[in-house]
């Protein structure tokens, strides 16, 4: 069955023990911003929160989920390869 809230594209990063992990839904984005990511705070951590609960709700588009996980990682200086 087809997730209506999984991305067109994963997203690779490298976390901070220097595994690649893959992500390829907005549920699993805010399961690892919840509970393995290695900043706990900022303003792009906040809003990734926000947009992901709109995602999951139905009011915002799934592509913005995958933007603001972008833009998390990016604020959390993870390394981002071909996104």
């Amino acid at each position: 069955m087809f997730d209506p809230k999984r991305w067109r594209r994963p997203v690779v990063y490298e976390d901070e023990n220097g595994l690649r992990r893959k992500v390829s839904s907005t549920e699993q984005a805010s399961d690892i911003l919840t509970s393995s990511w290695p900043v706990n705070s900022g303003e792009e951590f906040l809003r990734a929160h926000a947009i992901f609960l709109e995602v999951m709700s139905g009011s915002r588009p799934v592509a913005e989920a995958r933007a603001a996980f972008l833009r998390a990682a990016e604020e959390a200086d993870l390394d981002i390869s071909g996104n």
